[in-house]
Protein backbone atom coordinates (compact mmCIF):
# COMPACT_ATOMS: atom_id res chain seq x y z
CA UNK A 1 0.00 0.00 0.00
CA UNK A 2 1.22 3.57 -0.82
CA UNK A 3 0.87 6.68 0.76
CA UNK A 4 -1.51 9.20 -1.34
CA UNK A 5 1.48 11.64 -1.62
CA UNK A 6 3.37 8.58 -3.14
CA UNK A 7 5.56 7.57 -0.01
CA UNK A 8 4.97 4.13 1.69
CA UNK A 9 2.10 3.71 3.67
CA UNK A 10 4.13 2.35 6.90
CA UNK A 11 7.94 2.28 7.66
CA UNK A 12 10.26 0.78 9.95
CA UNK A 13 12.89 3.47 11.07
CA UNK A 14 15.89 1.60 12.73
CA UNK A 15 17.85 3.67 14.51
CA UNK A 16 15.89 7.30 15.99
CA UNK A 17 19.15 9.26 17.48
CA UNK A 18 20.60 12.85 15.93
CA UNK A 19 19.15 12.13 12.63
CA UNK A 20 16.59 9.37 13.27
CA UNK A 21 14.36 11.58 15.53
CA UNK A 22 13.84 14.56 12.76
CA UNK A 23 13.17 11.78 9.75
CA UNK A 24 10.36 10.58 12.34
CA UNK A 25 9.33 13.93 12.82
CA UNK A 26 9.42 14.94 8.68
CA UNK A 27 7.26 11.11 8.55
CA UNK A 28 4.69 12.57 11.34
CA UNK A 29 4.41 16.30 9.52
CA UNK A 30 3.39 13.66 6.22
CA UNK A 31 1.03 11.30 8.49
CA UNK A 32 2.96 8.41 7.49
CA UNK A 33 2.51 5.70 9.48
CA UNK A 34 5.69 4.40 11.50
CA UNK A 35 7.85 2.97 14.13
CA UNK A 36 11.47 3.04 15.56
CA UNK A 37 13.47 0.70 16.74
CA UNK A 38 16.07 2.11 18.97
CA UNK A 39 18.86 0.30 21.52
CA UNK A 40 18.14 0.92 25.03
CA UNK A 41 14.53 1.96 26.71
CA UNK A 42 15.89 5.41 28.14
CA UNK A 43 16.37 6.00 24.14
CA UNK A 44 12.30 4.51 24.05
CA UNK A 45 11.38 6.67 26.70
CA UNK A 46 13.55 9.99 25.17
CA UNK A 47 11.32 8.97 22.15
CA UNK A 48 7.77 9.03 23.80
CA UNK A 49 8.09 12.41 25.19
CA UNK A 50 8.23 12.94 21.68
CA UNK A 51 5.32 11.43 20.33
CA UNK A 52 7.09 9.36 18.62
CA UNK A 53 6.43 5.49 18.81
CA UNK A 54 8.94 3.32 19.54
CA UNK A 55 10.42 -0.50 20.64
CA UNK A 56 13.71 -0.47 22.30
CA UNK A 57 15.80 -4.21 21.74
CA UNK A 58 18.97 -5.20 20.52
CA UNK A 59 19.04 -4.97 16.37
CA UNK A 60 21.63 -8.36 16.50
CA UNK A 61 19.04 -10.51 18.02
CA UNK A 62 17.11 -12.89 15.43
CA UNK A 63 14.25 -13.46 18.11
CA UNK A 64 14.18 -9.22 18.39
CA UNK A 65 13.24 -9.69 14.43
CA UNK A 66 11.29 -12.54 14.79
CA UNK A 67 8.98 -10.93 17.21
CA UNK A 68 7.85 -8.33 15.19
CA UNK A 69 4.43 -9.38 13.64
CA UNK A 70 3.48 -6.39 11.26
CA UNK A 71 5.66 -6.36 8.21
CA UNK A 72 5.94 -3.00 7.08
CA UNK A 73 5.87 -1.51 4.16
CA UNK A 74 9.30 0.46 3.64
CA UNK A 75 12.64 0.06 5.87
CA UNK A 76 14.84 2.85 7.06
CA UNK A 77 18.32 1.02 8.14
CA UNK A 78 20.18 3.67 9.66
CA UNK A 79 21.41 2.36 13.34
CA UNK A 80 24.40 3.75 15.39
CA UNK A 81 27.28 1.89 16.63
CA UNK A 82 27.64 3.98 19.59
CA UNK A 83 31.19 4.47 18.94
CA UNK A 84 31.82 1.32 19.00
CA UNK A 85 34.29 -1.09 17.37
CA UNK A 86 34.36 -3.87 14.82
CA UNK A 87 32.13 -6.40 17.00
CA UNK A 88 29.41 -3.98 17.39
CA UNK A 89 29.78 -2.28 13.83
CA UNK A 90 29.36 -5.94 12.84
CA UNK A 91 26.68 -6.50 15.60
CA UNK A 92 24.14 -3.81 14.03
CA UNK A 93 25.39 -3.37 10.28
CA UNK A 94 25.71 -7.01 9.09
CA UNK A 95 24.10 -8.90 11.85
CA UNK A 96 21.04 -6.79 12.35
CA UNK A 97 20.64 -6.07 8.52
CA UNK A 98 20.90 -9.92 7.88
CA UNK A 99 18.31 -10.59 10.35
CA UNK A 100 16.13 -8.21 8.58
CA UNK A 101 16.16 -9.34 5.39
CA UNK A 102 15.72 -12.46 6.22
CA UNK A 103 12.70 -11.24 8.22
CA UNK A 104 11.59 -9.41 5.81
CA UNK A 105 12.26 -10.37 2.38
CA UNK A 106 11.92 -8.26 -0.54
CA UNK A 107 11.15 -4.90 1.20
CA UNK A 108 11.81 -2.00 -0.33
CA UNK A 109 15.48 -0.50 1.46
CA UNK A 110 17.03 2.69 2.63
CA UNK A 111 20.19 2.01 4.01
CA UNK A 112 22.01 4.72 5.35
CA UNK A 113 25.65 4.56 5.03
CA UNK A 114 28.85 7.20 4.98
CA UNK A 115 31.24 8.61 2.67
CA UNK A 116 34.10 7.08 4.55
CA UNK A 117 33.97 4.13 2.64
CA UNK A 118 35.69 6.49 0.28
CA UNK A 119 39.20 5.76 0.79
CA UNK A 120 41.05 8.00 -1.63
CA UNK A 121 43.75 9.99 0.07
CA UNK A 122 45.02 12.05 -2.82
CA UNK A 123 42.59 15.24 -3.12
CA UNK A 124 40.18 13.44 -6.15
CA UNK A 125 37.04 14.08 -7.20
CA UNK A 126 34.88 11.30 -6.17
CA UNK A 127 31.75 10.09 -6.90
CA UNK A 128 29.29 7.17 -7.04
CA UNK A 129 31.37 5.41 -10.17
CA UNK A 130 34.82 5.84 -7.45
CA UNK A 131 36.21 2.84 -5.87
CA UNK A 132 34.91 2.45 -2.58
CA UNK A 133 37.49 0.72 -0.58
CA UNK A 134 37.92 1.79 2.73
CA UNK A 135 41.05 0.72 5.31
CA UNK A 136 39.76 0.94 8.33
CA UNK A 137 38.25 -2.54 9.63
CA UNK A 138 34.88 -0.68 10.51
CA UNK A 139 34.77 0.69 6.93
CA UNK A 140 35.19 -2.47 5.00
CA UNK A 141 32.23 -3.86 7.80
CA UNK A 142 29.78 -0.62 6.51
CA UNK A 143 31.09 -1.70 2.90
CA UNK A 144 30.03 -5.45 3.10
CA UNK A 145 26.55 -4.02 4.65
CA UNK A 146 25.86 -1.90 1.67
CA UNK A 147 26.65 -5.13 -0.95
CA UNK A 148 24.07 -7.31 1.46
CA UNK A 149 21.58 -3.86 1.12
CA UNK A 150 22.30 -4.04 -3.05
CA UNK A 151 21.81 -7.42 -3.55
CA UNK A 152 18.61 -7.13 -1.90
CA UNK A 153 17.41 -4.03 -4.00
CA UNK A 154 17.85 -1.46 -1.61
CA UNK A 155 18.94 1.79 -1.92
CA UNK A 156 22.27 3.38 -0.50
CA UNK A 157 22.88 6.59 0.90
CA UNK A 158 26.53 7.65 1.22
CA UNK A 159 26.08 10.30 4.14
CA UNK A 160 29.36 13.08 4.05
CA UNK A 161 29.96 14.29 7.98
CA UNK A 162 27.28 15.66 9.61
CA UNK A 163 26.60 19.06 12.06
CA UNK A 164 23.91 20.62 12.97
CA UNK A 165 22.27 21.94 15.97
CA UNK A 166 24.11 20.12 18.92
CA UNK A 167 27.02 18.95 16.74
CA UNK A 168 29.59 21.37 15.29
CA UNK A 169 32.88 19.81 15.77
CA UNK A 170 34.95 21.80 13.42
CA UNK A 171 33.82 24.51 14.84
CA UNK A 172 34.11 23.87 18.66
CA UNK A 173 38.03 22.65 17.46
CA UNK A 174 38.03 26.10 15.94
CA UNK A 175 37.09 28.44 19.09
CA UNK A 176 39.09 26.20 21.23
CA UNK A 177 42.23 27.09 19.27
CA UNK A 178 42.47 23.01 18.58
CA UNK A 179 42.26 23.15 14.86
CA UNK A 180 44.90 22.64 12.56
CA UNK A 181 45.67 22.49 8.92
CA UNK A 182 46.87 19.93 7.60
CA UNK A 183 50.41 20.01 5.15
CA UNK A 184 48.14 18.27 2.31
CA UNK A 185 45.08 20.92 3.07
CA UNK A 186 42.25 18.47 2.85
CA UNK A 187 39.18 18.56 1.60
CA UNK A 188 36.00 18.48 4.11
CA UNK A 189 32.86 16.89 3.09
CA UNK A 190 29.62 18.02 4.97
CA UNK A 191 25.99 17.70 5.06
CA UNK A 192 23.72 20.13 7.32
CA UNK A 193 21.31 17.55 9.49
CA UNK A 194 18.11 18.83 8.16
CA UNK A 195 19.44 17.76 4.62
CA UNK A 196 19.84 14.49 5.26
CA UNK A 197 16.93 14.50 6.69
CA UNK A 198 15.48 15.99 3.42
CA UNK A 199 17.46 13.93 1.48
CA UNK A 200 15.71 10.45 3.13
CA UNK A 201 12.07 11.80 3.10
CA UNK A 202 13.30 12.59 -0.61
CA UNK A 203 14.39 9.36 -1.14
CA UNK A 204 11.47 7.23 -0.11
CA UNK A 205 9.12 8.77 -3.06
CA UNK A 206 11.96 7.94 -5.77
CA UNK A 207 10.99 3.92 -6.00
CA UNK A 208 14.47 3.50 -6.81
CA UNK A 209 16.24 -0.45 -6.51
CA UNK A 210 20.01 -1.09 -6.06
CA UNK A 211 21.08 2.26 -6.43
CA UNK A 212 24.03 4.31 -4.39
CA UNK A 213 23.46 8.30 -3.92
CA UNK A 214 26.14 10.64 -2.09
CA UNK A 215 24.37 12.92 0.39
CA UNK A 216 26.90 15.75 0.74
CA UNK A 217 26.41 19.44 0.35
CA UNK A 218 27.39 21.55 -3.01
CA UNK A 219 30.73 22.75 -2.13
CA UNK A 220 33.92 20.59 -0.62
CA UNK A 221 35.60 22.94 1.09
CA UNK A 222 39.48 23.34 1.93
CA UNK A 223 40.62 23.05 5.37
CA UNK A 224 42.11 26.40 5.21
CA UNK A 225 39.10 27.99 3.10
CA UNK A 226 37.02 26.71 5.84
CA UNK A 227 39.03 27.63 8.93
CA UNK A 228 39.77 31.18 6.86
CA UNK A 229 35.97 32.02 7.22
CA UNK A 230 36.26 31.26 10.53
CA UNK A 231 39.01 33.14 11.84
CA UNK A 232 37.74 36.53 9.24
CA UNK A 233 34.00 36.12 10.85
CA UNK A 234 34.77 35.63 14.72
CA UNK A 235 38.28 37.78 14.06
CA UNK A 236 40.74 35.24 15.43
CA UNK A 237 43.81 33.94 14.03
CA UNK A 238 44.04 31.36 11.60
CA UNK A 239 44.81 28.00 12.44
CA UNK A 240 48.25 26.83 12.38
CA UNK A 241 49.50 24.09 9.74
CA UNK A 242 49.58 20.63 11.44
CA UNK A 243 52.01 17.33 11.04
CA UNK A 244 50.92 14.41 8.84
CA UNK A 245 54.49 14.32 7.08
CA UNK A 246 54.04 10.34 7.31
CA UNK A 247 51.57 10.47 4.14
CA UNK A 248 51.02 6.92 3.48
CA UNK A 249 50.78 5.68 7.37
CA UNK A 250 48.03 8.79 8.04
CA UNK A 251 45.84 8.34 5.00
CA UNK A 252 44.55 4.93 6.62
CA UNK A 253 42.92 6.67 9.41
CA UNK A 254 41.95 9.83 7.24
CA UNK A 255 41.12 10.56 3.96
CA UNK A 256 41.54 13.51 1.35
CA UNK A 257 38.87 13.49 -1.35
CA UNK A 258 36.08 15.63 -2.92
CA UNK A 259 33.18 14.21 -3.16
CA UNK A 260 30.23 15.18 -5.47
CA UNK A 261 26.47 15.36 -5.02
CA UNK A 262 25.93 16.05 -9.02
CA UNK A 263 23.73 12.17 -9.04
CA UNK A 264 21.66 13.38 -5.49
CA UNK A 265 20.85 16.80 -7.45
CA UNK A 266 19.60 15.09 -11.10
CA UNK A 267 17.44 12.81 -9.06
CA UNK A 268 15.92 16.49 -7.95
CA UNK A 269 17.08 16.98 -3.88
CA UNK A 270 18.64 20.54 -3.46
CA UNK A 271 20.10 21.07 0.24
CA UNK A 272 18.89 23.84 1.61
CA UNK A 273 22.11 25.05 2.94
CA UNK A 274 24.69 24.52 -0.45
CA UNK A 275 27.32 24.97 1.76
CA UNK A 276 29.34 25.23 5.11
CA UNK A 277 28.65 28.79 5.20
CA UNK A 278 25.11 28.88 4.64
CA UNK A 279 25.00 25.79 7.19
CA UNK A 280 26.79 27.57 10.05
CA UNK A 281 25.36 30.53 9.96
CA UNK A 282 22.31 29.29 11.03
CA UNK A 283 23.71 28.12 13.65
CA UNK A 284 26.05 31.18 14.95
CA UNK A 285 24.92 32.84 18.32
CA UNK A 286 23.65 36.07 17.14
CA UNK A 287 25.99 38.01 18.77
CA UNK A 288 28.88 37.19 16.34
CA UNK A 289 29.84 39.63 13.88
CA UNK A 290 29.26 39.94 9.95
CA UNK A 291 32.28 39.10 7.76
CA UNK A 292 34.61 41.56 6.63
CA UNK A 293 34.08 42.22 2.89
Amino acid sequence: MEHAAGLPARILLVGCGYVGTRVAQGLQDRQIEFRAWVRSEASRARLADLGIPALAGDIGSREAWESLTARPDFLIYGPSSSRGGTKEYENVFITGLSHALRRFPGLPLLFLSSTSVYGQWTGEAVDEDSLAQPDSETGRILREAERMALDAGGVVLRIAGIYGPGRTHLLDRFLRGEATISILDRWINQIHREDVVSAILHSLALGLRRETVNIVDDEPVRESRFYGWLAQRFDMPLPPQGGESGLPERKRKRTHKRISNAKARALGWRPFYPSFREGLLSLLPEQVPPAVS
